[in-house]
This record gives structure tokens, sequence and C-alpha cells, in this order.
């Protein structure tokens, strides 16, 4: 049974719950498309805990705003990055409130996922919900967030091998922006029905990628205690999952993307990952 946690009034977010045990993390040569930066394939165990069945939304995030007066870090900085059809802007003006420019609102997109956020400002939602819940509230690991897409049988895609199309995901422009979050539950659901894994936006996780664009720092096996969950580090992080304008490529479950802390995209966006049980 899925649990909700609440964080304003009337105001929740949905979890789902990822079961203890061992699942299959990166790639083989049988995917076609697999970076050597997701090999080898390896098996990695994890307690149980809870992801948001969701993207955190632009409702979601307003509550915290609202609670807070948190400014984010286009805000702050006065600019973020949008695509433009063939190549991404830099426009003044742009925030989360402010998606296309600063003519721009939310209008109809309560329950869109949030973008134009930076790692930063996700992992202050995430000391919020803390707060506001009582719950250790983070973003998920990479091996946290690739259990909750694949399962345990190391498919490709959260619904299997078959390949993306526009009835199961937000990709490759088919749509030219963000969707309402689960749009394409339950098809393109993963194992655990966690809903948009693949495609819509880029997600947040809190591991390190390195210093080097070209090469991750931080290879596989994956190994929690070789200094990749260092939170204080400014070093790039790891984004995982596609979005409305990747391709297939970045729609699969062991697909490994980059970008900067302070980074602002439309296109990337972030879920939470709590503890299974509350902290005493």
């Amino acid at each position: 049974m899925n649990e909700f946690l609440t964080i304003a009034l009337g105001v929740t977010i949905e979890m789902v719950r990822t079961p203890a045990g061992e699942f299959l993390m990166g790639s083989t040569d049988a995917d076609t498309n697999a970076q050597s930066r997701e090999k080898p394939q390896h098996k990695v165990t994890l307690d149980e805990y809870l992801i948001g069945k969701y993207d955190v939304t632009n409702a979601q995030f307003a509550a915290f705003v609202k609670a807070t007066g948190y400014k984010t870090t286009a805000e702050k900085l006065g600019s973020g990055w949008t695509y433009d059809r063939s190549h991404w802007v830099g426009i003044k003006g742009v925030d989360w409130q402010h998606p296309r420019g600063p003519n721009s609102d939310l209008s109809g997109k309560d329950n869109h996922p949030v973008v134009l956020v930076s790692w930063d400002d996700a992992v202050a939602f995430c000391a919020w919900v803390k707060q506001a819940s009582g719950r250790q509230a983070q973003l998920p690991t990479e091996a946290q967030w690739e259990k909750a897409a694949r399962g345990t049988d190391g498919r490709i895609y959260p619904w299997g091998n078959e390949a993306p199309n526009a009835n199961l995901l937000n990709f490759a422009m088919n749509v030219t922006d963000t969707t309402t979050v689960g749009k394409y539950s339950p098809a393109g659901d993963s194992p655990y029905v966690v809903a948009d894994m693949a495609g819509n936006v880029w997600e947040w996780t809190s591991s390190l990628w390195g210093n080097d664009f070209s090469k991750p720092t931080f290879g596989y096996p994956y190994n929690p205690n070789d200094g990749r969950e260092d939170q204080k580090s400014r070093d790039l992080r790891v984004v995982r999952g596609g979005s409305w304008g990747y391709h297939r490529d970045g729609a699969r479950c062991s697909c490994r993307y980059w970008d900067s802390p302070d980074s602002r995209y439309d296109c990337v966006g972030f879920r939470v990952v709590v503890a299974s049980a509350p902290v005493s």
C-alpha cells in the first residue's frame, strides 16, 4: 500500500514502497545503446525505502515556497535555460514560475513536474519535507533511482524491453513540453508502479558524477562509501530518466547523465525518497 506524506495543508506526496533486496544495476553488451559509463552490470543490495510515485509538481513546490519564502537559483541569478525547439537558450527572467520566459506562467500546469530547479533547490525542498513531515527526506541515490525504475530483472526500460513510443512516455519532442505527471500510467510505469521514470524530465539524484564532463569519476560497480554520496561537494551530479526533449537512449533505466549543482533547465526536475519507517 502506498503512503502519503503530508507536507502542507491539503498537499501530499504519494510514496511507493520499494522492497529491500538485490537488483541488477547497469548495462550489458546486449543493450546496443549502452555506454561504457553504465558498465559493468552488477548486483546491488538496498534496504527498503519509499520513493515518490511522481516527480515533485509545481503545486507541491509552490507549497514549499509559500511556507519558506525560498528563492530558487534561477530567481537569484536572474536567468535559466530553455529549449527553443532547435537549441538551448539562456533567457533572463526564466524560473520555475515562468518556464517560457518572464511573460509566461504556470496556468494549467499545477500537476506538471516543477522544472528550472537546480540540485541545490531540490535539496532545499527535501530538507523542508523532512521538517514538514518528520521523515528523513532526500534525493534518491543513483542506486535507489535505478531500482525503482527497473525492478530486479535488469530490464532496459521501466515497462520492459519494448522500444519507447508515444503511448509509453513523453520523449524526443513528441509533445515539446512537460506533461501532467502520471499521464502515461499504467502503461509506462515501472515494476513497482512508479510513474514517469522515463521521459518528461531528467531527475536529480544525490550521487556525484565527478569533475570531468567527459567521463564519470565515480564509475561502476556502485559503491555508496567511495565518496560519491558526499553531499557537500560542488562537482557534477548525476541526473536520470531522460526528458521530453531527449531521444530514446535517455529513457533507458541505466542511462547516466550529469549536470552542475547550480544548473537550471526546463527539462530537469526531481522526486523524493524517504526511509521506509519514521525516524524515532
